[in-house]
């Protein structure tokens, strides 16, 4: 199955890709993407004044552009610098639960296939931590979405819990309903995300019965590869291409 909808989610030299921003406009024939790089990152997107000098090297190539804003932890942004992208990806890299910061490094790399194992799994296979986890994901994200001008979510799922495996386990239905309606209330799009292979079928067979809209998001940090894990993800959820962003947002910024 060749997929044509729109990549809101590819890195560039510009944070911790490894691509330039010229080669990326080069490959918009191959595959319908935009540009979405980390905010904040060291030494190169730490602020507004960066993030414009970026959005305007990137427009003036032809290229849709976002950022990949670390929600919980990035600097807030200007209204006008917000409004002057094409859209916002607000994505959970880490997590601070009563007091402990939570990396989702590990869980990361496991969830692309980098690590043969999760090291951590007895930790976070504790019932209790894994209940506040989830309480304090709702929490941010909430947060995130009010404050922030968020338009997509990125791989919204993965944390430490979705390494455990067993995804209906990790995030009971209640708690999935909760974040689908955290979503549809702030009008952002769910991204079926490439790299994690997240959300899982049932999360996306609710959200669409919910309403939701949805984003494809490779997060590619190298050369563009094909949309295989996507395709067969939206296959299997019967998500209709019509409920898909294109590359731009569908609310004014806020």
């Amino acid at each position: 199955m060749t997929l044509r909808l729109f990549d809101h989610h590819i890195h560039s030299e510009r944070s911790d890709g490894t691509v330039s921003l010229a080669e990326r406009a080069s490959t918009v024939s191959v595959r319908p993407h935009g540009v979405s790089d980390h905010f904040p990152w060291p030494g190169k997107m730490r602020d507004d004044d960066d993030v414009l000098r970026y959005l305007d090297d990137a427009a003036r190539l032809g290229l849709r552009v976002g950022l990949e804003y670390d929600i919980g932890v990035a600097p807030p942004l200007r209204a006008s610098t917000r409004a002057s992208l094409h859209y916002m990806i607000g994505a959970l890299h880490q997590l601070e639960v009563d007091g402990v910061r939570i990396p989702f490094d590990e869980a990361g790399a496991f969830l692309k296939g980098k690590l043969a194992s999760f090291s951590e799994r007895e930790r976070f296979g504790d019932g209790e931590l894994a209940h506040r986890i989830r309480e304090r994901m709702l929490a941010v994200v909430r947060d995130s979405f009010e404050r922030d001008g968020i338009d997509i979510l990125g791989h919204g799922t993965m944390s430490p819990l979705a390494a455990l495996g067993d995804m209906e386990r990790a995030y009971p239905a209640d708690w999935q309903e909760r974040l689908i309606r955290l979503c549809l209330d702030a009008d952002v799009a769910i991204e079926v995300n490439e790299a994690y292979g997240v959300p899982h079928r049932q999360f996306l067979e609710r959200a669409q019965r919910m309403g939701a809209r949805f984003s494809v998001g490779s997060d590619t940090h190298g050369p563009l590869a094909p949309l295989e894990r996507t395709a067969a993800m939206i296959q299997a959820a019967s998500l209709p291409h019509e409920r898909f962003l294109r590359g731009e947002r569908v609310r004014a910024a806020r």
